[in-house]
């Protein structure tokens, strides 16, 4: 399980358009979806925002799909993502999804230093989102 003071490996997922990306330097945020209503959060927030505002503030996302059957994925819940207007990685595999921590209809968001958890939030609403990104 990720806790805080974890050193976090590097990874690899694919993104929505299935492109892998390899983590190997780890962002200063890793925000993660586990749910649907997470999802609309990080939907709504960052389809909002400039084309460069993750890169800006040295984020990626994380969307857990592993519990969303295999037809539902390829059918809806990707065709829907290929949308958005920013990069998201989703994560296939449970058992590395259940390494995150995670609190219900609330995103992950992982400060990272130098590949270490210095420390985990949960965030429901688009302003706790805005501050912990911005502030």
């Amino acid at each position: 399980m990720i806790e805080q003071n974890t050193t976090i490996e590097p990874f690899s997922l694919n993104d929505q358009f299935g492109a892998p990306h390899i983590l190997e330097k780890m962002p200063r945020l890793l925000i993660c979806s586990f749910g649907k209503e997470t999802g609309k959060l990080i939907s709504s927030y960052f389809n909002a925002q400039i084309g460069e505002y993750l890169a800006l503030h040295d984020i990626k996302l994380m969307a857990d799909v592993s519990g969303v059957p295999s037809l539902l994925r390829k059918t809806i819940i990707v065709p829907k993502m290929k949308k958005y207007s920013f990069e998201i990685l989703l994560s296939t595999e449970s058992k590395f999804s259940k390494s995150f921590p995670r609190k219900e209809d609330k995103l992950t968001v992982l400060k990272i230093q130098d590949h270490t958890v210095i420390d985990i939030l949960f965030v429901g609403d688009e302003a706790e989102l805005k501050a912990t990104i911005e502030g």
